[in-house]
């Protein structure tokens, strides 16, 4: 190991740093202030998997432990088909999620051929460094989400109908890489061929919108990945539109290579190679094509940009709405940024799809167990908007920690003295403008076509009023112009922001829109809840303004202290 270090730290071939450069550089960007600090989130997402892993391994000891206790083996030949099942899809759904969130970085970008173009490289090279680079990297990380489940799965499995773990440890390895392969070059190859048909012009909205449709997609099918293992009932049946479903393909080199000889699962083996092959081929083909045309029309884009067309009326009324024209400043910078900064929208866009996700799940869950109709109907539509406002507000206060060129950050710092409070109320007018009042308009058409018109306003009235709240709670140590602090990822430990969401989750959406349902069946419980959340906001303002008295604007974001100081520098 030593001497594999110091033949690391030594420098190679021209191919062999590009390479070098992309693996290790794949997840950072203008974003991040120290180049690398993704690793730190990356190794608290593993600790975070290999702890679920290992619960799940007990849940699924005990219940196998039940089936190998059955008079046949059926049962338990059904469940372990249908959890192989899952762990392919799930397989697939991580990497699509892996991919979909990279979708700028699957193909060499123009800063990268500004940077290199000094260099004796030439465009071949960085081609293929960066494709090779992109293989390793996805491989790895598959390698990563299949080869726990692989190794665990037989071991929970084991008992008198178990299958040979020298057998099923290579199928389920095999089997679930195999799929998430697919969807890496099918994705892939789409990212090229967008990258190749589109104009120049269009393309950055376009695949935008694509990236945002696949990613909504994806997190509103994860609760429907984990009802997977439930469907063991179903896995006798051989309906006819299986055989175009990529799942059941991979699945059927499973059946193979543990020994079924069914001609069906011969046949799902054999298309499932067929679509690997294929994905392969087209992601390749897709690069080969961009090899000529890619770096010209990355070069062109910068010319071809479209230029944004005045709007009197707006600029109208951005200045009745905003007299002071220091503060309409910054909100228009932070305005002007997200529509320029693709990845900025990319972070939003996420936090939205994740909303869209919790509502779809509530609104799938009920039509399937219980109908559209009902109190549960009324709760589900209630949670709607505190899904939506909640992911929304905090994608906002999440992305306002996003730099954009840094060096640039010294116009705000010499402006500071005497500003500081109106360049922070600038912030809180555009997470109204722009967050808290569209969730509130976009919703109650649904509230009230859902729920009838006095229901909708005064649901929406009552969701509006926890918007403002959750807005004054995340900006009380919100001391910072939006973009224009150094950030550091990896502060808050993975597994503590995971608890935080999930306790949010629980108390702001359920438990809240459980409360709100309940108030309004009579019209003095609306009228308490009301009074008392609008106490709660008008107490959490003045807090917030309180703590904005004091205290300078933040430009770098540090590491947490090993010693709290409980904010006593500020006096």
């Amino acid at each position: 190991m030593k001497r594999f270090r110091e033949w690391l730290g030594e420098t190679h071939s021209a191919g062999f740093e590009l390479r070098r450069h992309f693996f290790l550089r794949f997840f950072d960007s203008e974003l991040v202030s120290t180049p690398g600090q993704w690793q730190v989130v990356a190794g608290g997402l593993a600790a975070v998997l290999v702890s679920w892993s290992l619960i799940f391994a007990q849940a699924y000891f005990r219940k196998y432990s039940q089936l190998h206790r059955a008079p046949s083996s059926e049962p338990y030949h059904m469940a372990a088909t249908a959890d192989v099942l899952f762990l392919i899809i799930l397989a697939m759904a991580l990497i699509g999620l892996f991919t979909t969130l990279q979708w700028p970085s699957l193909f060499p970008g123009l800063r990268d051929y500004l940077a290199m173009a000094s260099l004796p490289v030439t465009m071949r090279d960085v081609f293929v460094a960066k494709f090779s680079a992109l293989v390793a990297f996805a491989a790895m990380f598959v390698v990563a989400i299949t080869l726990l489940p692989s190794l665990l799965m037989p071991a929970v499995m084991a008992g008198y109908y178990a299958i040979d773990s020298k057998v099923q440890i290579p199928a389920i390895f095999v089997s679930s890489s195999a799929a998430a392969l697919f969807v890496f070059f099918s994705l892939v190859a789409v990212q090229g061929v967008l990258l190749n048909i589109l104009p120049v012009r269009h393309f950055s909205r376009i695949s935008l919108a694509v990236q945002a449709a696949l990613l909504t997609t994806l997190l509103c099918a994860l609760p429907f990945v984990f009802s997977v293992p439930g469907l063991a009932r179903s896995m006798n049946e051989r309906p006819e539109w299986i055989v175009r479903a990529p799942p059941a393909w991979f699945l059927g080199i499973h059946q193979v290579m543990i020994g079924n000889r069914e001609p069906f699962a011969i046949r799902l083996a054999w298309d499932s190679l067929l679509g690997l092959t294929f994905a392969i081929c087209a992601a390749i083909l897709t690069y080969l094509w961009s090899y000529r045309r890619h770096k010209v029309r990355l070069l062109e884009s910068t010319s071809t940009l479209p230029t944004a067309t005045h709007r009197d009326w707006l600029d109208d009324l951005a200045g009745r709405l905003i007299p002071d024209p220091r503060e309409l400043a910054v909100f228009a910078f932070i305005a002007k940024t997200l529509l320029r900064s693709r990845s900025h929208r990319l972070v939003l866009t996420t936090f939205s799809a994740m909303a869209v996700a919790v509502i779809f799940e509530s609104f799938a869950t009920l039509a399937l167990n219980q109908g559209l109709r009902g109190l549960a109907l009324r709760q589900v539509a209630i949670s709607a908007p505190l899904a939506l406002s909640m992911f929304v507000l905090a994608g906002f206060r999440y992305l306002f920690r996003l730099p954009v060129e840094l060096s640039a950050n010294w116009v705000f710092r010499i402006n500071e003295p005497g500003n500081r409070r109106i360049f922070l109320a600038a912030a809180e007018r555009f997470l109204i403008y722009c967050a808290v009042a569209p969730v509130a308009l976009i919703t109650l058409p649904f509230e009230v076509a859902l729920l009838g018109p006095g229901m909708g306003f005064a649901v929406t009235i009552l969701c509006l009023l926890p918007s403002l709240i959750l807005m004054e709670l995340l900006l009380i140590q919100f001391e910072k112009i939006p973009f224009t602090s150094s950030y550091l990822p990896g502060r808050r430990p993975v597994i503590e922001t995971l608890v935080i969401y999930g306790v949010g989750v629980t108390l702001y959406i359920s438990v809240l829109s459980a409360l709100i349902s309940w108030s309004l069946r009579q019209r003095g419980s609306t009228v308490t809840l009301f009074v008392i959340m609008l106490a709660a906001w008008w107490r959490a303002r003045t807090a917030r303004l309180e703590d904005w008295k004091i205290g300078l604007l933040e430009f770098e974001e540090l590491p947490e202290p090993v010693v709290r100081t409980l904010r006593i520098e500020r006096d």
